[in-house]
């Protein structure tokens, strides 16, 4: 898959857990999704896995009508709640359901 560009990757770089800095994919949610989607290695992304949230960005949000990349993520987005405002917007998702116990995954990371 082909890197995207990202609307949110300022606010997606603020709170990426992931430690691999040199990774293409780093802070582009949607993109280290499609990547790790169905890896029976790494069911789920390895940047999520345990992973505590910093406090501080808990008041961060991103702009759902800004990401470019929707049409492309609900091609692969597992999501079943349609009325959800998020499906397809994968740094969105995320950034709703990550708590800061680490333990929660979100629904993108089914697979």
């Amino acid at each position: 898959m082909a890197a995207v560009r990202c609307a949110n990757y300022e606010i997606n770089a603020q709170m990426c857990p992931c430690t691999e800095k040199s990774c293409p994919n780093w802070a582009i949610c949607c993109q280290c999704v499609a990547n790790h989607k169905g890896n029976k290695t790494w069911p789920y992304t390895a940047c999520m896995r345990g992973v505590r949230r910093p406090q501080a960005t808990i008041s961060l949000a991103g702009s759902v009508e800004a990401c470019t990349n929707r049409e492309r993520n609900l091609e692969m987005c597992v999501c079943t709640y349609d009325p959800c405002q998020r499906r397809g917007v994968c740094c969105e998702c995320i950034r709703n359901h990550w708590s800061t116990d680490g333990s929660d995954r979100t629904a993108c990371f089914r697979s």
